[in-house]
């Protein structure tokens, strides 16, 4: 009887399946068709009553039709079946199938069973397979003769397999199962512990296993081996297994060990030469960059000093910013050395509570007459006036200083830069604008790293963002801060933001403590008497004149042997503090407080003394403690800071 389906099932088995149909119980074709009979160009009906293991497609092999009624008496007695096969597609190709036979009664009356068949090409995932193996086989020979041993780890059994390479370097016999505790046993005491936490944390954290050990062998021999692998989870996070290599690495240990004898002084050398290299190159671009900006601000407001008439308010504007440009310029020149440490993340910045609006409109000023001079609209605007951060004010004045600068720099004749300052509830944000050239987009991601530049094709002249964005990215980030550069293009200007958290409740009582220092200091020093040695007249004239000011009885000598001879012929009237330069010809600072120490009280041995110095580091100024000083302050010096240890010095 002939079993033909629905014409709507029947579509839907041929997209499915590669050849389906029907079969009798004596395995003879009631129904035939498929997709594949589009390629071989043949009418399935005529293969109607033929028996099915008989037909052409099956006679590359007499083994191939045995398996086919093989599978059809299986099918017959109500099992379902499935045989992988090969299927003659024409002379010249043959696929591979899955064939597939169902029992099924077509007939309720007669009861005659009969066999449904389907079929899948699985030409191209049997062909995988085989490569697979090939590939497989291939690498296992080329693992043995390179004597690297391979294992697999099933961590949810707990099951070692290893290829024989891999027993014989940890001495287990090649057909042996390996297990963890046999592995332990050989490798040496002081590596066990590394090993087996190297292990565990590739299982735990599904990270790449990678360790170096020694092996005891039974005969005494220790040999270096080196283990690699992967820790693989499942979708819950759950190890699941470990493969990996190991081989034998101690040709290679005693190799990199003599190497590093050979090469150790070559290699510092080297290293010290690149790193003088690195320094030279940062140190110059550093003071060639960041001097000219306070540099800026003295000339821009000394060339309108000189050259126009201006209210006494302007003109006392003026003083107080060029102050602050040269006190800004000394600070740059005291710490060039950490600056220099940006790249290797070591800055040195210290910290306070200040109104942050008052560094922002200090560099504002700065910069209003450099932007005058070039017909620049600069504009200012913030929503308050006390915005308290935690800072270092150089650095902040730094970062906008940088950024301004930049503006100008890139802003033509006519142009306009707005700087606006906007509080949050937590922080304040900068926005510094301009219509000015713009940035590439595609230089955007680049602009903060160190000597990279906005645009690669810009002259020397118009260079601008090798350096300077890069500081200004890690001295913002150093305030916890964020900074964001945005362009729409060349030609569409630019815009930085610079975002800072606001500081806490404790800016009142520091305000309060720097009012109370600088209060007054006409008279804090009334009755004491000071001895200044300094070699340069100009800077003694200047200390000297305002430790008078503040009231101190000053007596001063250009050198350390005058210093001496009036010591020795004033113990009736000794000094109450000595005020002494370090840097002197004939005899410096250090040899001048040895020789005091060395006197006798009445001549002023025990005098407490300050030194000043134009070097800042902390050795220099740890041998002037040694040497006998009590306190150190560097030159360009404060003079407040001056009278306060003077006044502290007296006390003790």
């Amino acid at each position: 009887m002939e079993f033909i389906p629905d014409i709507h099932i029947q579509e839907i088995l041929k997209n499915v399946f590669t050849f389906f149909g029907t079969l009798s119980e004596e395995g003879y074709v009631l129904s035939f068709d498929g997709k594949i009979f589009d390629k071989i160009d043949t009418d399935p009906q005529l293969l109607i009553g033929h028996k099915f293991s008989e037909t052409v497609y099956w006679q590359s092999s007499e083994y191939i039709s045995q398996r086919v009624d093989k599978a059809i008496e299986e099918a017959v007695e109500g099992k379902n079946t499935k045989i992988l096969v090969d299927f003659r597609v024409s002379a010249n190709e043959i696929i591979n199938i899955e064939l597939y036979l169902q029992p099924l009664t077509s007939d309720i009356e007669k009861s005659e069973p009969i066999i449904f068949f389907c079929a899948k090409d699985v030409t191209k995932r049997e062909q995988e397979i085989e490569h697979y193996k090939e590939r497989s086989e291939h690498l296992l020979y080329a693992a043995e003769n390179a004597e690297i041993g391979l294992w697999y780890w099933n961590l949810v059994e707990d099951e070692i397999y290893s290829t024989p390479k891999c027993n014989e370097l940890f001495e287990v016999p090649a057909h042996d199962i390996i297990t963890l505790d046999s592995i332990t046993e050989i490798i040496h005491p002081d590596d066990r512990s590394r090993v087996r936490t190297a292990l565990e944390e590739s299982q735990t954290q599904g990270r790449e296993y990678n360790a170096e050990f020694r092996v005891i062998y039974s005969d005494g021999n220790i040999q270096w081996l080196g283990a690699r692998g992967k820790t693989y989870l499942d979708k819950d996070g759950t190890p699941k297994n470990m493969m990996g290599v190991i081989r034998i690495i101690t040709d290679k240990k005693l190799a990199n060990e003599e190497l590093s004898k050979v090469y150790d002084h070559e290699k510092k050398a080297r290293d010290g030469a690149e790193e003088a290299n690195r320094a030279k190159d940062f140190f110059l671009a550093v003071v060639s960059h960041e001097l000219r900006s306070p540099l800026n601000a003295i000339l821009g407001w000394t060339k309108i000093l000189l050259t126009k008439e201006v209210d006494e308010t302007t003109r006392k504007n003026a003083l107080e910013t060029i102050e602050k440009s040269a006190r800004s310029q000394a600070k740059l020149i005291d710490d060039l050395v950490d600056s220099a440490r940006v790249s290797s993340g070591k800055l040195r910045l210290e910290f306070r509570s200040l109104n942050f609006y008052e560094v922002i409109k200090t560099v504002y000023n700065s910069f209003k007459p450099s932007a005058e001079a070039k017909n620049i609209d600069l504009e200012f605007s913030a929503d308050k006036q006390d915005i308290q951060v935690f800072g270092d004010m150089f650095r902040l004045e730094q970062i906008f200083t940088n950024l301004l600068s930049n503006a100008l720099k890139f802003t033509s004749s006519g142009g306009t830069i707005k700087i606006n300052v906007q509080t949050e509830k937590d922080a304040v944000k900068v926005t510094v604008h301009d219509d000015g050239k713009g940035i590439n987009p595609d230089s955007l991601p680049n602009i903060f790293k160190q000597f990279r530049q906005g645009d690669e094709n810009m002259s020397i002249e118009q260079s601008g963002l090798g350096l300077g964005l890069s500081i200004v990215k890690i001295l913002t980030e150093k305030h916890n801060g964020t900074i964001l550069a945005e362009s729409e293009g060349i030609g569409q200007g630019s815009t930085f933001t610079v975002t800072l958290p606001l500081c806490g409740s404790q800016t009142a009582f520091l305000g309060e403590e720097v009012k109370e220092i600088k209060s007054d200091t006409n008279k804090l020093l009334s009755g004491i008497k000071v001895l200044v040695i300094e070699d340069d007249p100009d800077s003694r004239e200047v200390l000297q004149l305002y430790l008078k000011q503040s009231g101190a009885n000053v007596e001063s000598v250009e050198s350390a042997q005058k210093a001496l001879m009036l010591l020795r012929e004033s113990s009736d009237s000794l000094p109450d503090v000595i005020v002494s330069d370090l840097a002197m010809p004939e005899e410096d600072g250090y040899s001048l407080i040895e020789r005091i120490r060395n006197l006798p009280v009445e001549n002023g041995s025990k005098i407490p003394a300050l030194a000043l110095s134009a070097f800042a580091s902390n050795d220099n100024k740890q041998k002037a403690f040694d040497a006998g000083f009590q306190k150190y302050h560097t030159k360009p010096f404060e003079p407040d800071e001056i009278i306060k240890d003077i006044q502290e010095l007296v006390k003790k």
